[in-house]
């Protein structure tokens, strides 16, 4: 249930940032500006160490380049280095992402798969190899740049981040450093009853004005 609202959480900050018109024309302008400077070296730029080695079994619902993508993530989003946290390397972050992932609309899941794409190839354009490939200094600045980007580029970067860091909070082995004990609707036993309707006031009124 934890993963399944977290994935509507991720699935409505990609509705709310890629109305399907508005993706669909950025996909084929990323695809025209890929195809424009091809000639220019971008197909071998675009090469990768990684697109040798293969996903983990486990990782059926992820392709390669998604395994690699956020398992990159993964090691540039959670620096813990020097704190109390647990490292990212000793919790199933992946995995877990797989799973929110699995959870999507398969509509939104083939969309937020070519986004994922776009993210990690962008990168050539701008920093000189994929995302994958970034050193960690780098890395952070790419997020850093497209979180302050257009709708579209913080859309993915609020994703990729949404994904990784539910994927790391979701286990309960990380909460002891911080003194968390769990949720409360878990220890009372509470039942999700779904998004609360606004009130008629705010709806009829307040909501239009």
């Amino acid at each position: 249930m934890k993963s399944q609202l977290q994935a509507r959480r991720v699935s409505a900050i990609w509705q709310q940032g890629m109305a399907r018109r508005r993706f669909l024309k950025w996909g084929l302008l990323g695809s025209a500006g890929v195809a424009a400077v091809a000639a220019g070296g971008f197909a071998l730029l675009r090469r990768s160490p990684l697109d040798q080695q293969s996903a983990p079994a486990w990782a059926q619902g992820l392709s390669d380049a998604e395994y690699h993508l956020f398992d990159r993530a993964r090691q540039v989003l959670l620096p813990v280095d020097g704190t109390a946290l647990l490292p990212s390397e000793q919790v199933p972050v992946v995995e877990n992402v797989q799973t929110l992932l699995g959870h999507l609309h398969p509509l939104t899941r083939k969309e937020v798969a070519a986004g994922l794409g776009l993210f990690d190839n962008a990168a050539v354009l701008t920093r000189g190899s994929r995302f994958v490939d970034l050193n960690d200094e780098d890395a952070r600045a790419y997020f850093d740049n497209w979180g302050q980007g257009n709708v579209i580029q913080r859309t993915l970067a609020t994703v990729i981040k949404q994904l990784v860091y539910s994927a790391y909070w979701q286990d309960s082995a990380t909460w002891p450093p911080t003194e968390f004990d769990g949720p409360v609707s878990d220890q009372w036993g509470l039942e999700y009853l779904g998004n609360a309707p606004l009130p008629d006031g705010v709806a009829d009124g307040e909501a239009r004005a």
